[in-house]
Order: C-alpha cells, then structure tokens, then sequence
C-alpha cells in the first residue's frame, strides 16, 4: 500500500470519527462520549473557580485541567479542519476548509479555545483577560454538535 493510499484512508476513517456519521460506528462514540465528557467536566470547572476558597486551594490543578482541555479541544479542531474534505460538502482542500471554519459549529469551536492563545500572541490587561476566560463557557455550546435538541 503506498503513502497517498494510506493517508487517504487515514483521512476518511478521521472524517467519520470526528463527524460521526455512522451511529454504530464505536470510535465515532467514544470519541463524542469524550468530548462531551470534557465539556461537562469544563463547565463545572468554571463553576468551581467562581468559588474563593476552591480555587484557592486548588490552582494549580485547576490550572492543570485547562491546560490538558485546550489541548484536547485544539486537537479536535484542527482534526476536524484537516479532515473535513475527506467529506462531499467541503471537498475543495482550501476553499472548503474556509468554508466549514466560518460554520456556526466551527466558529464555537473556535472560540472555545481562542482565549487560552490570545495571552501568547498579544499582550492584555488582566482584567480583560477575566472577562475573556467567560468565552470559555462558549464550550456549552459546542453539546449542539452532539444533540439534536440543543440544534
């Protein structure tokens, strides 16, 4: 089998992982039952912040646990960017991966995970930052993807 094979199956059986677009499909499950795991666990993360003495105690765990979910949603992100023209929709490999990035789903993706990068690339008041880490809650908004009724 050569490389240009192989990668294409990569690329397909990544698409139907990440997309899920076969419901028996057991890797497309588990991976869902992750992600949606990991925002469930996010938001009460959040929650538990807002409390004084919590977060004071706890830190660097907190701290720990974000950093360990922008990198798994990152991840996610960028799989579904570099696999999303194994799909009919989006097959063009430029123009339909700018495509899917301005889609309502995308776009939460995105904003998701922007504002742990935001304090790498430019310089902000602290207090801008805390109100920046409220669009971390947009990860709720990413359970859409996962059940029709929040669609």
């Amino acid at each position: 089998m050569g490389f240009k094979r192989f990668y294409d199956r990569v690329h397909q059986r990544m698409y139907e992982i990440v997309e899920s677009t076969a419901a028996e499909d057991r890797a497309g499950r588990v991976f869902d039952l992750v992600i949606m795991g990991l925002i469930v666990l996010n938001l009460v993360a959040v929650i538990l912040e807002t409390v004084p003495w919590l977060y004071d105690t706890y830190a660097d765990l907190f701290f720990f646990f974000e950093f360990v979910s922008v990198a798994v949603f990152t991840v996610e992100y960028l799989l579904r960017i570099w696999s999303i023209t194994a799909g009919p929709r989006f097959s063009d490999p430029l123009l339909g991966r700018l495509r899917y990035a301005m889609t309502p789903l995308a776009l939460i993706d995105f904003w998701a995970i922007l504002p742990a990068y935001l304090p790498l690339i430019i310089t902000i008041d602290l207090r801008f930052m805390r109100a920046l880490r409220l669009f971390r809650l947009f990860r709720i908004f990413k359970f859409s993807r996962y059940v029709k009724s929040m669609r």
